[in-house]
């Protein structure tokens, strides 16, 4: 079965468009290996954080809505986890 889903994730603001790209071309093989399929990629740029994380006051934010199995979730988490790039991330299921 296929689910939608949306994850936002920040990126590490010192990582430059080569590094971001790198990353979300690692991000795609991954959702395409367990038979997953992009919808939509958002960059929506460098912007002030909430609060301060590791002292830092900005970061990149993307956002990707993408359909796959259930399977994914459990390896999303663990690709952003172990990513030093990652400073936050949120993977959830859409409704409907």
């Amino acid at each position: 079965m296929t689910n939608s889903y949306e994850t936002m994730f920040i990126l590490h603001p010192e990582q430059d468009q080569e590094q971001a790209q790198e990353f979300l071309d690692s991000l795609q093989s991954l959702i395409e290996k367990f038979e997953g399929k992009i919808i939509e990629v958002k960059d929506w740029g460098t912007r002030r954080l909430a609060y301060e994380i590791n002292k830092l006051k900005e970061g990149h934010y993307f956002l990707i809505t993408f359909k796959s199995g259930a399977r994914i979730v459990p390896e999303l988490e663990h690709f952003f986890r172990v990513s030093d790039k990652v400073m936050r991330y949120l993977v959830i299921r859409e409704k409907g």
